[in-house]
């Protein structure tokens, strides 16, 4: 082995309606590893950071946190404040473009908006059983509908898929 990345992703219920998205990043080499303005010893973290979205029901992020406990560089921490610019911006198609605009191309750390693509996802994961009534998972297929956003956006999703057509025919098209 020769590097060790964890990201940690979680999501909580707030007291005041809204949600956090917390996601944590730990980079660690077995060896000593010398950068150019520092070093770390086998097992120090190269990188520990955290970034927190709150959003709404709609996943809209309200507001956004970054902390770079430990960054490549100390120079790194710089870019904290940026990340509040994620304000504003839906968690939806397009999310991944607007993030780069707001904080990308050295805006930000390479690291966090890698993980604000998973955190997306994580978000959309924990507001699934929030947003949707039981009554559309008890539902008879002929009567159930796929949300559009999920609608060929993987294998089981994909319109003509034998999935979509047991499970969703209203949604089903055959492949042709």
């Amino acid at each position: 082995m020769i590097h060790t990345r964890t990201m940690d992703l979680r999501a909580y219920r707030r007291s005041d309606g809204l949600y956090d998205v917390e996601g944590h990043i730990i980079d660690v080499k077995p060896y000593t590893h010398h950068l150019t303005d520092s070093h770390r010893a086998a097992g120090e973290p190269v990188h520990d950071m955290w970034l927190r979205l709150t959003v709404d029901k709609d996943l809209t992020v309200q507001s956004a946190e970054a902390k770079l406990d430990v960054g490549a560089h100390a120079y790194c921490c710089g870019v904290e404040p940026n990340f509040t610019k994620l304000a504003g911006l839906r968690i939806a198609p397009g999310w991944n473009c607007g993030v780069r605009e707001r904080v990308g191309h050295g805006l930000g750390c390479t690291h966090l908006v890698e993980m604000l693509a998973q955190m997306a996802t994580a978000a959309m994961q924990a507001l699934w059983s929030e947003r949707e009534p039981e009554s559309e998972v008890v539902r008879h297929p002929e009567e159930r509908r796929l949300p559009p956003a999920l609608l060929n956006s993987c294998h089981a999703y994909r319109r003509d898929s034998d999935f979509m057509r047991q499970y969703f025919p209203l949604d089903y098209k055959e492949a042709g």
